[in-house]
């Protein structure tokens, strides 16, 4: 992509900051509730572009160590843990389980609720 142009991200920003600053104010009731939510999904995506693929690394590098598995699909290696959890072959206390949950959970809301995230730690 050429550099005047830009990024996916930065326009869905730019779009989430007019909304927020230039419609919002003017609306009320039923039409602001449905452009906050708007808002709320642009500012989403914008934080799935720029963290989705690097969460998405992580977890497929965790998930291929944790199961001795070297499965590059994601959804193939998270339904392979679903399956040895249902099969009893992890101890649901197991370190490595744990940190791997945790932090797959840590990624997933840096994408979904940063707020809700950074309330917790």
């Amino acid at each position: 992509m050429p550099a005047f142009v830009p990024s996916a991200g930065a326009l869905l920003q730019a779009a989430a900051d007019d909304l927020e600053r230039d419609v919002l104010p003017a609306l009320a009731g039923f039409p602001r509730f449905r452009t906050r939510v708007i808002v709320n999904v642009l500012r989403l995506l914008t934080r799935e572009l720029e963290l989705g693929a690097a969460a998405d690394a992580a977890e497929r590098t965790r998930l291929q160590a944790l199961l001795d598995n070297g499965e590059d699909e994601l959804p193939a290696l998270r339904a392979a843990l679903a399956r040895r959890i249902d099969e009893g072959a992890f101890d649901l206390a197991d370190e490595a389980l744990v940190r791997h949950l945790r932090e797959s959970l840590r990624e997933a809301l840096a994408i979904d609720n940063p707020a809700w995230a950074d309330d917790r730690r």
